[in-house]
C-alpha cells in the first residue's frame, strides 16, 4: 500500500531526527578519538603534516560558505517549493554535500588522510537514510516535476555546466543565520586539535593510534 503524503512527511521528520541524534552521537566518538589520534605525517614528513591540516581548514570554510549559500536559495522552502535554481541546480543535496566537506575538513585538522575519510564516511553514512527519504517526500509532494529535475541534477556529484541562477531570492533570515551558525560549529575542530597538539608537546597526552 502506497504511503499517503503525510505519512510521508511525518516519516521524513522522523528521520531526520534519528540523523541529527546520530550524527551527535558520531561527532561525540570522534571527539573522544581525537586526543589519542596522531598523523604519522607528524614524525616523518611535517610538511605534508602542516599541508594537510590547512586543506582541512580551507574546506571547512568551504562547508560553511556552501552550506549558507545554500540556505539562501532554499529559504526553508524544501517541503513547499521545489527549488532548482543556485547550488540546487548543480546539485540536488548541496547542503549535505558541504556537510559532507565539513566532515572531512574535520578529520583533515589531525592531518591524517584515514580520519578524513573516515570523518567524511561516517557522515555521509548518516545522511544517506535522509536522503532517500527526502527524495521520497519529494517525489510524492511533486510528482512528475520531481522526476524531470532527479533526472536532470545529481544526487552528489555537481554538474557545473547545469548551473541556473536567478535573479530575486526571498530570503529568510533567520534560516540564513540559523544554517551560518551551525556551520560555523565546524571552526571548533581548529582549535580544539591545536589544543591537543599542545597537549602533546607537553607530554600531557600519549600518541595510541598512529594513521597515515
Amino acid at each position: 500500500m502506497s504511503l499517503t503524503f503525510s505519512q510521508t512527511e511525518l516519516d521524513l521528520s522522523a528521520v531526520q531526527w534519528r540523523r541529527r541524534v546520530v550524527l551527535a552521537f558520531s561527532i561525540l566518538i570522534v571527539t573522544v578519538l581525537l586526543p589519542f589520534v596522531c598523523a604519522v605525517w607528524l614524525h616523518t614528513n611535517p610538511l605534508l603534516y602542516a599541508q594537510i591540516e590547512h586543506a582541512g581548514i580551507f574546506l571547512i570554510f568551504v562547508a560553511i560558505a556552501g552550506r549558507t549559500w545554500s540556505a539562501l536559495h532554499i529559504g526553508g522552502n524544501k517541503k513547499i517549493v521545489l527549488v532548482e535554481t543556485g547550488p540546487y541546480s548543480v546539485v540536488r543535496n548541496p547542503l549535505y554535500l558541504f556537510t559532507l566537506i565539513g566532515a572531512a575538513g574535520i578529520g583533515a585538522q589531525t592531518s591524517s588522510l584515514v580520519m578524513m575519510l573516515l570523518c567524511a564516511l561516517t557522515a555521509s553514512a548518516v545522511l544517506a537514510a535522509v536522503v532517500f527519504k527526502e527524495e521520497t517526500f519529494l517525489r510524492a509532494r511533486f510528482g512528475a516535476k520531481y522526476d524531470a529535475y532527479a533526472r536532470r541534477v545529481p544526487r552528489f556529484f555537481p554538474r557545473f555546466s547545469a548551473y541556473q541562477d536567478v535573479e530575486h531570492l526571498t530570503i529568510r533570515p533567520k534560516v540564513v543565520y540559523r544554517t551560518f551558525l551551525e556551520s560555523s560549529y565546524f571552526l571548533i575542530a581548529i582549535p580544539a586539535v591545536d589544543a591537543i597538539e599542545l597537549a602533546r608537546v607537553y607530554g600531557w597526552l600519549p600518541e595510541f593510534i598512529h594513521l597515515p
